[in-house]
């Protein structure tokens, strides 16, 4: 689950801005980038890292108890 969340935070911002700036040719040829580099992401395992971070932060604001999984104990 936590690769999917790093995935979103990873993309949606990058995508939402290009589509305000990039023209529609230049913008689809993005989206093909940034599939390539998801994919690389997933593979080297950052996109869970970034999924952990991102739960730990939110987990200090709104605390649930529960602890993102491969999350370093403290």
């Amino acid at each position: 689950m936590n690769h999917w969340i790093g995935i979103a935070i990873v993309v949606v911002p990058v995508l939402l801005i290009a589509a305000l700036i990039l023209k529609r040719p230049v913008w689809w040829f993005l989206v093909v980038l940034t599939g390539v580099g998801l994919g690389y992401l997933h593979t080297t395992g950052a996109a869970e890292e970034v999924g952990n971070l991102v739960l730990t932060e939110v987990n200090k604001v709104y605390p649930t108890g529960i602890e993102p999984e491969g999350a370093p104990a403290r």
